[in-house]
């Protein structure tokens, strides 16, 4: 059975969520064998994570311009006249680095409508896809105040915090009822996003002074990536640069993220032999 890993932030819009979800979605694709599906489920938060993954030809050639045939939309619907089998998960999705990645494209609805009905029929989506796919990786948003993030780090098997170096920000977590309570209860890893590696608030230090004991990994800011990701090019940021030298001004960042991904797929056991590299 599939794995549902969230990735999550206590603040909005300051670390990078659904950047470093691509970026460890894209090389785990890349270099693992196992069966990923990505998602950003809701309206107002798939554009980045779709943008990023998909480059747009023209209006009326978007590859999700048929988007009431695929995607989240479709699959409830057959969820709900229950008619969905794990088998046909996949038909639903957009494919990206074929048998390992496959993007499930968000939902059509405003948020306001979409997440009343889905929230009973998550479970039984996460179940059915769970069965075809080993991974299975959620834009969760931020905070602890919508009823749809709740119900998504309820769900999760792991939540992957995703953090800054923002000292408010960290004193706020660590300090705070987040940090004990944890969200969802559940086991988690904690990247820094958009990481600036000559601070003084280093990964390092911020375990020190934090005394964090669970993995804390950083996802540097890069100003190519960012480049990449809005213009649909994040799978091929991440294959042309895998193997750069180390003197190369995209190394620190691939390297980054590479352990970030290993993190994340050791931690589902999932540690198969990686693929020769060659994308699809």
């Amino acid at each position: 059975m599939g794995l549902s890993v969230v990735f999550w932030s206590p603040v909005p819009g300051q670390t990078g969520t659904t950047s470093n979800l691509v970026a460890l979605s894209a090389l785990l694709g890349l270099e693992y064998s196992s069966s990923l599906l990505l998602f950003g489920h809701l309206q107002s938060r798939r554009a980045s994570l779709e943008q990023a993954l998909i480059r747009r030809r023209t209006q009326e050639g978007d590859e999700l311009a048929h988007a009431a045939d695929t995607g989240i939309d479709a699959l409830e619907r057959l969820l709900r006249n229950r008619k969905l089998t794990p088998a046909m998960v996949r038909d639903y999705t957009v494919p990206l680095l074929k048998d390992r990645l496959d993007l499930l494209p968000g939902s059509n609805k405003p948020d306001k409508v979409f997440v009343p009905g889905m929230k009973d029929v998550l479970p039984l989506l996460l179940e059915t896809a769970g069965s075809t796919y080993d991974l299975v990786l959620i834009d969760g948003g931020s905070g602890t105040g919508s009823a749809w993030t709740q119900t998504l780090l309820q769900h999760a098997d792991l939540v992957v915090v995703n953090l800054n170096q923002n000292r408010l920000v960290l004193d706020r977590f660590f300090g705070h009822q987040e940090a004990d309570e944890r969200p969802g209860g559940k086991k988690r890893i904690l990247l820094l996003g958009q990481y600036d590696r000559y601070s003084s608030y280093t990964a390092k230090n911020i375990a020190r002074r934090y005394r964090v004991k669970e993995p804390l990994l950083p996802v540097p800011h890069n100003a190519g990536w960012m480049d990449a990701t809005r213009e649909g090019r994040a799978i091929d940021f991440c294959f042309r640069n895998r193997n750069v030298p180390r003197d190369h001004e995209n190394h620190f960042f691939v390297q980054s993220v590479r352990a970030a991904a290993k993190a994340v797929i050791e931690w589902g056991g999932l540690n198969k032999p990686f693929f020769g590299g060659k994308g699809e």
